[in-house]
């Protein structure tokens, strides 16, 4: 048989699709990365550039994870930082103080530090409610082991906020939403914080000086225009007399 016109067998097509590997990508991936994971999973004021997906790589290759299928389609990311962390919530770093500026890391990397802290996780569209995190969080207990570090922490963002916030009102606040359990359950409503209790993550704080993006007025009303339109609330905040907006189901 010549191997260079062999057209796989579904059967051999399924069989390579079911076999995963978790391996450090390389900068020189930092393209089809983008493109393949970065971007189809954020929002344009959130996702990472090449550039800074590059540098990542760079300042931290081990921390720096994709997951592929046995015909090395890009399944999942994750992106890890090490720094070091003495242990006490309430000196916990928000997730820009652990990215940095710029937020490839290369100003906060410790080569020797006792923790590491997931930054970032993508999955492909079409794959997800596979449990892909889980084994990316495994992936990362046991680079945890290799690297001898104490620690493992993230800034995680509610996935259900948004939609909470729809049906029970505006009015339900960051923390209250964050008690609030599945019913029957001694587990977190909200489905990401629900599915990394589940790997064993304890909440320790809430952070109150999570990721801030900041853009001029020209640029937000784009994004109000393309990216969902029609899901954008409006807020009065009293104090500053000023008004903030959102989307509500991203």
């Amino acid at each position: 048989m010549n191997s260079e016109c062999y057209e796989p067998s579904s059967a051999d097509q399924y069989a390579g699709l079911e076999k995963k590997s978790i391996l450090s990508w390389k900068p020189y991936e930092a393209v089809s990365l983008y493109k393949e994971l970065e971007h189809p999973n954020w929002a344009p004021w959130l996702e990472a550039s090449i550039q800074t997906l590059a540098g990542r790589a760079e300042t931290f290759p081990e921390g720096q994870m994709v997951m592929k299928n046995g015909l090395g389609m890009k399944l999942a990311s994750l992106s890890l930082n090490r720094i070091d962390w003495d242990g006490n919530p309430s000196h916990l770093p928000s997730w820009d103080q652990v990215a940095g500026e710029p937020t490839d890391y290369s100003q906060t990397y410790k080569y020797d530090g006792n923790t590491l802290v997931l930054m970032s996780m993508n999955v492909a569209p079409g794959h997800h409610g596979e449990q892909l995190p889980s084994l990316m969080i495994d992936q990362t207990v046991l680079l945890a082991k290799q690297l001898g570090v104490e620690h493992i922490i993230g800034s995680f963002r509610p996935s259900g906020y948004g939609q909470a916030k729809k049906e029970h009102g505006f009015a339900l606040d960051f923390a209250s939403y964050l008690s609030m359990n599945k019913d029957g359950t001694d587990k977190p409503l909200d489905p990401w914080l629900r599915s990394l209790s589940w790997k064993g993550m304890q909440m320790l704080a809430v952070d109150d000086h999570a990721m801030v993006v900041e853009v001029p007025i020209a640029e937000f009303v784009q994004y109000q225009q393309l990216y969902h339109p029609g899901s954008w609330e409006q807020i009065k905040n009293g104090k500053m007399g000023m008004w903030r907006s959102w989307v509500v189901d991203c």
